[in-house]
């Protein structure tokens, strides 16, 4: 995000600086164990460090605080699949392939390594062999969601405003949303109140408040995942005020800007923690994956496959890494369930809500099956929020234009590595 979209967005840029830090002080690790076996992060050294393998605090000194955690080890309970009557208000939205996506799982010595790697200014990981990125085509693939439709609009909420929201799309009364924005301090619910008004509206059979609550407990558990650990702004409630409008959003371009914007704060020195959806940055293979479901489906990993990969092999083999070693056209196999959508290669601001971040597709051509010339340098000239909509919803006129293909995978121009 850039500085002026910062100013713009004070108060919600990425809605997690005024939530309180409940998070106990995590606890004392040790980097680099080895069990017994000599493998490291074996049985053996369960006892140490977090459960699934965090060992070197590196960039993620924070893990104790991240929604991941907070899963995993049982302070956020998931509600997993919903109730039969909303499965299908559920899937008209869009998000349902969240649903088999979870963030329960993580690798922070991967995430850091890559995290240490992004730039603000290119969007872009930079490799010794070149830039590479998240792209919506990848959000596309990965997730299943949603690249066409409107970007949503909304500002941030006053603790009073939360409140009759929370009435309102809830169905809560005054007292219980006052007692619950006192307890969370500001415009925000914890994921387990979310979780408790879910079940007593299923016992009421309130299908669309049902719906409403397990939508905003999935997105805060996924998409939208802060450093709280424990809680979701209400403000992400508004999108499922109408639930007949709310598949019409972008969900694609919601999860790229939150990931965006959250590696743009995570790369500054000052910054100690990243939040998002860390499920686009971390892939393990599974063998139960079917070519059907959403691609990242195939590397949701277990618990027992997360042995503590520190974070610093992770930065030699980064360092290592040669263009054969890059899969520069990952979905091939996965086109015929997922084809790409031109829109996958629109250059411009994108945005949801307050937060604004630049897609810069003509950085990671290699990425779309050409050849990389040296970009021209990136521009930051700030658009209104009504001009990026404008530019959004005519991005024929905005898209990359085709290139020289590449002759073999990950080709560049003579003069692009020098």
């Amino acid at each position: 995000m850039t500085a002026d979209a910062r100013d713009l967005a004070e108060d919600v840029a990425d809605m997690t600086d005024d939530v309180p830090d409940l998070a106990e002080e995590a606890p004392e690790m040790r980097a680099d164990v080895q069990g017994a076996d000599g493998a490291e992060g074996s049985d053996a050294d369960d006892a140490e460090g977090f459960l699934g393998g965090l060992r070197d605090l590196s960039v993620m000194t924070s893990f104790a605080d991240h929604v991941a955690h907070a899963v995993w080890s049982g302070q956020v309970t998931l509600i997993e699949r919903p109730v039969p009557e909303i499965e299908g208000l559920v899937a008209a939205t869009g998000l349902s392939p969240l649903i088999d996506c979870s963030v329960v799982t993580g690798d922070p010595g991967l995430i850091s390594a890559f995290m240490e790697r992004w730039h603000m200014e290119t969007s872009t990981f930079h490799l010794p062999v070149g830039e590479l990125t998240m792209t919506l085509d990848d959000v596309s693939s990965l997730l299943h969601l949603p690249i066409t439709g409107a970007l949503h609009s909304f500002h941030a909420l006053s603790t009073e405003e939360a409140r009759f929201l929370l009435t309102e799309l809830l169905e809560v009364s005054a007292e219980e949303a006052r007692a619950e924005t006192t307890l969370t301090r500001g415009a925000y619910v914890r994921l387990g109140w979310v979780r408790d008004i879910y079940e007593m509206r299923c016992q009421a059979r309130w299908w669309i408040v049902v719906a409403r609550a397990y939508l905003l407990h999935l997105v805060g558990c996924t998409l939208f995942a802060n450093k709280s650990a424990t809680y979701v702004h209400v403000v992400h409630l508004d999108a499922f005020r109408d639930l007949t409008q709310s598949g019409g959003y972008a969900w694609g371009v919601a999860a790229l800007v939150h990931m965006y914007d959250q590696l743009d704060e995570a790369s500054r020195t000052t910054t100690q923690q990243l939040a998002g959806y860390l499920t686009l940055l971390q892939c393990v293979t599974d063998d139960t994956y079917q070519e059907t479901s959403p691609r990242a489906s195939r590397w949701l990993t277990s618990k027992a496959h997360m042995k503590g990969i520190t974070g610093a092999p992770y930065r030699a083999r980064c360092d290592a890494l040669t263009v054969t070693d890059v899969s520069w056209l990952p979905y091939t196999e996965h086109r015929g369930v997922r084809t790409f959508e031109l829109i996958s290669s629109f250059q411009g601001q994108l945005k949801w809500g307050p937060m604004v971040v630049t897609a810069r597709p003509e950085r990671v051509v290699r990425q779309f099956g050409y050849i990389q010339s040296i970009p021209p340098p990136p521009v930051n000239a700030r658009l209104s929020h009504d001009d990026i909509d404008g530019r959004w919803m005519h991005f024929a006129e905005h898209v990359l234009p085709a290139g020289e293909l590449c002759l073999v995978p990950g080709q560049v121009s003579v003069d692009y590595m020098e």
